[in-house]
């Protein structure tokens, strides 16, 4: 095993079962790091040139169009927002961190482009980011989902402005580490996932290619180099990390408690309240409920009808998983009011003024998805806070 620098950047090369394997280390976001790409790909011609992607996400680059194609009514009702979500946000912040014309993974679309040039084989050895992204999500707690999120929603309005300094720095082989060490230790499940277990699933991709005395050419994020190193040595059954990780108990029992816990709070009302209270209790119910919710929509500058869905929809939302005000009112407007491409390529521009949240039709989507749970949320905490508080009365008017 030899290390190597291509005008200062990170480079490992090993020999495997006869053949000679090369790995690069780049940021995503570097120059120099796809001149590198072109540089060792014109000069040493490798027989395949390994990708750090999944097979969707090469797609994705292979195809300038694929946000023309991208359907948001059928993400929003397939259910997989959330990934979409993910994505477009870690793509914004990386594209902000960037500089000039280059965009998050040219190095990656240089190493396809180039190996497309000389014949060689383009192998993505990545694990599919929805795999990954569902491991990270259902490893943690709902709070610590929350608070990860939130982090994710934070990078948006990241602004300072990264020198060219900074992100060669970004290819030293501890900085992925050194962000994952700042998180508390109950994320370390998190970074288990999103490095440690890739780390792993890259090597052995990679040492899957090294056969017959090929010449592999392997481009991966500098923050990986070491971990594939250390693996790629041993070749490993990798199919466990490809397993989605089941619910918790509380996962598959939480929807069900909750809505429990209020019809036994209506029921108590109605019974030993009277059929006033109770229908006191429903029609505040729905009201603040609808109320909150649709105002949510509005606030998002919803369409109409949209507005309209969020109000139906919140009574009912803690009772039927499907029938949520944000999940209908978000099918709403993006039927109604379909992103343009320029949307997607403008997340990270629009993201940097209050106004472009509103202005982007893909981020106000998203308004309209998240505004409204807020609205039913806060309408369900105010209205069964009231009940409560109703409940030591109407215990002393039934035995008095």
């Amino acid at each position: 095993m030899q290390a190597a620098t291509v005008s200062s950047e990170p480079i490992r090369t090993i020999q495997l079962n006869g053949s000679s394997v090369t790995i690069l280390g780049t940021a995503h976001i570097s120059q120099k790091s796809i001149d590198a790409v072109s540089k060792i790909i014109q000069e040493e011609k490798p027989d395949i040139v390994c990708v750090e992607l999944c097979p969707s996400r090469m797609r994705s680059v292979l195809d300038p169009d694929h946000w023309k194609k991208l359907d948001i009514f059928k993400v929003f009702k397939e259910r997989k927002m959330w990934l979409l979500l993910s994505s477009l946000i870690l793509s914004s912040f990386q594209k902000k961190l960037g500089h000039g014309n280059i965009r998050p993974g040219d190095e990656m679309r240089k190493a396809i482009e180039e190996g497309g040039k000389i014949g060689a084989k383009i192998a993505p050895v990545d694990r599919e980011i929805s795999v990954t992204l569902k491991r990270a999500w259902w490893n943690v707690g709902f709070w610590s989902r929350m608070f990860l999120f939130s982090t994710l929603l934070t990078s948006l309005l990241y602004k300072e402005e990264v020198t060219p300094e900074k992100i060669e720095e970004m290819k030293s082989d501890d900085v992925l580490k050194d962000l994952f060490s700042q998180l508390p230790n109950r994320y370390h499940s998190v970074k288990n996932v999103i490095i440690d277990e890739r780390d792993e699933y890259l090597a052995q991709r990679i040492r899957e290619q090294a056969v017959d005395g090929k010449k592999i050419f392997a481009v991966v994020g500098a923050g990986h180099l070491e971990g594939i190193m250390k693996n790629i040595t041993e070749d490993k059954d990798i199919s466990p990390l490809d397993i989605l990780p089941k619910k918790s108990v509380w996962d598959v029992i939480r929807p069900i408690l909750f809505p429990a816990l209020i019809l036994s709070l209506f029921g108590f009302v109605y019974w030993h309240g009277g059929r006033e209270e109770g229908q006191e209790f429903l029609l505040r119910w729905i009201l603040v409920k609808g109320t909150l919710a649709a105002l949510g929509a509005l606030v998002a500058l919803a369409h109409p009808v949209s507005i309209v869905l969020a109000f139906l929809a919140a009574p009912v939302g803690n009772f039927n998983p499907i029938i949520k005000p944000g999940w209908l009112a978000a099918l709403s407007e993006s039927w109604l009011r379909k992103p343009l491409v320029e949307d997607f390529e403008k997340i990270g521009e629009d993201t940097e003024s209050f106004r472009g949240y509103w202005r982007n039709n893909v981020i106000r989507i998203f308004l309209v998805f998240t505004l409204p749970q807020i609205g039913s949320s806060i309408g369900t905490f105010i209205v069964s806070k009231q009940i409560i508080e109703k409940i030591p009365h109407i215990f002393g008017s039934f035995f008095s």
